[in-house]
């Protein structure tokens, strides 16, 4: 059924999110903060409030903060965006040059964002484990390596504001470790997050891309995802596991899991970009060379996916015209066209429907009746078996019979739904139970040969659980005048 209302998301908001950004305004339903995941450490003994000591007391530590918006006219599926090393929620808030950050574009999409601060990071709270935040200079080492900059000279054509205060915030919302990291604390908080909310997309950078693949392993509430610059934790089926990869920034390996846990990710899109700046062949300065093997690594991540069936893909910006971005596509000066990108995606994949309860229930029937003569035109038994009643009957000029014959009929071509032209649509509800009545003009091929009629096409839904069935479809052909 979500594939149902995926594309009845197509036709209400047209090219949905496809257009570019127009809003000028957000209308926020609900918002706030909230703790997920995490431990909670206790001390044996009493607390003693007249002598305060450790004693009884607790320590709530290791989980994940998170910030949430909900827009009017949301979106069904909330996108979760998972930030990089040494980075907060900021790096989705806003740019450092102070433009839009991808919380408020996709907002004004009309799709729940929910922020990240990963356990021991930011927000993040409290640890578990005593730790050493050391003041070592060290922002031009990763100017380099977030390919900004070589040394004092920025990277030619570079998708990046030069002026000092840009320099300056970017280098400000660089944040410490308030613990050592922790894949397991990490991955088991942001799947607590999945648990709370439902089913979403997950949108990770850089480090969080390798969280990102053992979450969705652990969570199948994760129905797709997005991952900008995956610097590691590429995982593998046991016995397929590739060589480890050296550049001047040193090695990288990946991880070999069960193929059980790997085939989870066959299960649902998974997109991967990258910047520019990556050379072909290795080069002697790190912050480059040391991308040439992260996005090699992904080509073999995602020819692993799609060997076992899955829907991977990496997009290397460069090689589709796209010049200049560095390791912070999403907050680059072109983050704009960026975010166009991933929403041209989710709107390819079928992931950018809107909720259910934002529609009425004549609307969602009519809907559903005009996608669904798409459906027959396109052949597509899978969405019509989803949407067919099991024992749903259906009534034409040539005979009666129930769903398996019809979608054998659909599939083979038998009839050939090819085009419904529909004039008008009357809609009666009866509680569980919607009437449509639609006027139309089909053009069909039967026996090889093309048809145009006038029908009234009766159809009854039934409402099962929290999803609309059809029980019956009759074609009644009109007299011509």
């Amino acid at each position: 059924m979500k594939k149902i209302i995926g594309l009845i998301t197509t036709i209400l908001f047209l090219n949905g999110v496809t257009a570019q950004i127009q809003q000028k305004s957000i209308t926020i339903n609900e918002q706030g903060v909230f703790a997920v995941g995490g431990t909670i450490v206790q001390t044996k003994g009493e607390y003693n409030p007249i002598n305060p000591e450790t004693d009884g007391q607790t320590l709530h530590v290791d989980h994940a903060t998170i910030q949430y918006q909900i827009p009017n006219n949301a979106r069904k599926l909330p996108l979760v965006f998972w930030h990089g090393y040494g980075q907060t929620s900021r790096s989705w808030q806003t740019t450092a040059d102070g433009r839009e950050g991808f919380q408020t574009l996709f907002l004004k999409e009309n799709f729940p964002v929910y922020l990240i601060d990963q356990p021991r990071r930011g927000q993040g709270g409290r640890s578990s484990e005593v730790t050493t935040i050391s003041a070592t200079p060290d922002e031009q080492f990763w100017l380099g390596m977030f390919r900004i900059a070589k040394g004092n000279e920025f990277m030619p054509n570079v998708q990046f504001d030069k002026s000092p205060e840009t320099l300056n915030q970017f280098f400000r919302q660089i944040s410490p470790d308030l613990g050592k990291i922790d894949f397991e604390v990490n991955t088991n908080a942001v799947s607590a997050l999945f648990d709370k909310i439902g089913d979403g997309i997950l949108i990770t950078h850089s480090h969080s891309g390798g969280q990102g693949w053992t979450t969705a392993m652990k969570n199948d509430k994760i129905k797709a995802i997005v991952s900008y610059e995956p610097g590691s934790g590429f995982v593998f089926p046991e016995g397929e596991v590739p060589s480890p990869m050296e550049s001047t920034g040193g090695i990288l390996k990946a991880v070999g899991v069960s193929k059980v846990d790997f085939l989870k990710l066959t299960k649902i899109p998974i997109i991967m970009y990258y910047g520019d700046f990556i050379p072909e062949t290795p080069s002697e300065f790190y912050g480059t060379d040391n991308w040439r093997t992260r996005l090699e690594m992904a080509k073999l991540f995602v020819g692993t996916i799609n060997k076992y069936g899955g829907d991977a893909k990496v997009v290397h910006l460069p090689e589709i015209g796209i010049k200049g971005n560095t390791h912070f596509p999403m907050s680059d000066l072109n983050n704009k066209e960026i975010a166009k990108l991933m929403s041209n995606w989710l709107a390819e994949k079928g992931l950018d429907e809107i909720s259910n309860l934002n529609l009425s229930t004549s609307e969602e029937i009519k809907t559903l009746s005009k996608i669904k003569w798409q459906w027959m035109a396109d052949k597509n038994v899978d969405s019509l078996s989803s949407l067919f009643h099991k024992k749903a009957k259906f009534v034409h000029m040539g005979g009666t019979w129930g769903t398996e014959q019809e979608l054998a009929i659909i599939g083979s071509g038998g009839i050939h739904y090819k085009k419904a032209d529909v004039h008008d649509v009357s809609i009666e509800i009866f509680d569980n139970t919607a009437i449509v009545w639609n006027r139309i003009t089909l053009l069909a091929v039967v026996g090889g040969n093309e048809v145009t009629n006038p029908f009234m096409v009766t159809e009854v839904y039934q409402k099962e659980n929290h999803d609309w069935k059809l029980t019956n479809l009759t074609f009644s052909k009109l007299l011509q005048r």
